[in-house]
């Protein structure tokens, strides 16, 4: 494969490169650079190292704009407000141009979000628990924060042992999803509360109002700790995955009531279907924590990572949108922290966090099998893999 073809996909690695600061504690290496790219051999699922970024602190979330090849990344750290950085990318060589950087205003970004009309960036402090608004520009260039919602319950952890000890005692939130059909329902996994918090989004002015929570699962295994939110392709689902309880909460999505938000506000637009596990029925719970979900591009399967059991969990699912049970495969490496697709769906990439391993899987798309494709890649304490095809530019 050349290194230098456009027509495949660019592969980017997050790493962590400062330990103290962070609010888990990883057990892999520290590692001398920020991000690595790559290319993969959609043929082979082979990656090619392109190039490293260096500069910046613990990039721990990555998000490829829509229609341009921008790369964006936040830095994590509770010791300091986090940096939203965009790079433009050299579709060709893979190259990272720093476009500029802005800061998120609050501790430990983790998550970020472009709105449907591609006007606002919507960035989750973990560590604070704060919402943050930028607006974009056409460049993919962003402007200063506009827009911030602090939460009504005070964040006191005063240090990461406090925090581990007693972090289901105030809020985190983790992530902030918007529905798929209207871009104006927002919705944030807070780990510390253990609800779903539901806010209304204004796409005009970029602004959050809070308009209700609901539980994250059901009343069994709690504290579940949800972390992501991920809405089904095709169906009207969401599925949240819950780290502590290492479970899969489905939920079916109220369309009606979702365009009706504004006048309805404390109405939840999603109800409760199913709780399922995301591990052996026999396996201690209090070893796995869970890390990624996502749906693939046909809907068919939803895909989780667990981290201690280190696996990647499999379900197909049912043409209502429940789940049926899972299969299991190993990560062939330590605490899963997050995984990708890429566009095929043929290939799946698992950031090991904790061996210092990128691995490589073939999917089966019909059974919903992963097959170790024999391809490991040295990165160390990977967080986080992004797979994009980049866009095409005109000469």
């Amino acid at each position: 494969m050349s290194a230098e073809n456009p027509t495949e996909p660019l592969v980017f690695v997050a790493s962590y490169n400062k330990f103290e600061n962070l609010a888990h504690t990883p057990d892999g290496t520290v590692s001398a650079h920020s991000l690595y790219v790559y290319r993969l051999d959609t043929q082979t699922g082979q990656l090619v190292l392109l190039t490293v970024l260096d500069g910046f602190e613990n990039p721990a979330f990555l998000r490829y704009h829509p229609q341009l090849n921008v790369l964006y990344f936040c830095t994590e750290s509770i010791a300091d407000d986090g940096d939203i950085v965009a790079c433009k990318v050299n579709a060709r060589t893979g190259a990272l141009s720093v476009l500029g950087k802005w800061s998120a205003h609050g501790k430990s970004t983790c998550y970020l979000t472009i709105d449907t009309d591609l006007k606002h960036m919507l960035a989750v402090n973990y560590w604070d628990s704060t919402l943050s608004v930028l607006p974009m520009e056409t460049s993919g260039a962003l402007s200063p924060v506009s827009f911030k919602l602090v939460p009504d319950r005070k964040v006191v952890a005063s240090s990461r042992s406090d925090h581990l000890t007693n972090r289901q005692l105030e809020p985190h939130n983790h992530a902030i999803v918007l529905d798929p059909y209207n871009g104006t329902v927002a919705y944030v996994p807070d780990l510390g509360t253990d609800v779903i918090k539901q806010f209304v989004f204004d796409k005009g002015t970029g602004s959050l109002i809070h308009a209700g929570q609901f539980q994250s699962g059901s009343d069994e295994l709690k504290p579940h700790g949800p972390r992501y939110l991920q809405f089904h392709p095709k169906l009207p689902v969401a599925y949240v995955v819950n780290e502590l309880s290492s479970t899969v909460a489905v939920f079916s999505f109220n369309i009606e009531q979702a365009a009706r938000i504004a006048e309805e506000p404390e109405k939840p637009t999603l109800t409760l279907l199913q709780t399922i596990s995301t591990i052996p029925s026999a396996f201690p719970r209090h070893l796995n924590t869970c890390g990624r979900i996502t749906v693939t591009n046909a809907g068919t399967f939803v895909v989780v990572s667990n981290r201690g059991h280190n696996s990647i969990s499999t379900y197909r699912v049912n043409d209502d949108g429940t789940l049926c049970s899972a299969d299991y495969f190993h990560t062939r490496g330590r605490t899963p922290r997050h995984f990708q697709f890429d566009s095929t769906g043929n290939w799946l990439l698992v950031a090991n966090q904790d061996t210092d391993s990128v691995s490589v899987f073939s999917f089966d798309r019909k059974h919903g099998t992963l097959n170790f494709a024999g391809h490991t890649y040295d990165v160390p304490s990977p967080n986080f893999v992004c797979v994009q095809m980049p866009y095409h530019e005109a000469q």
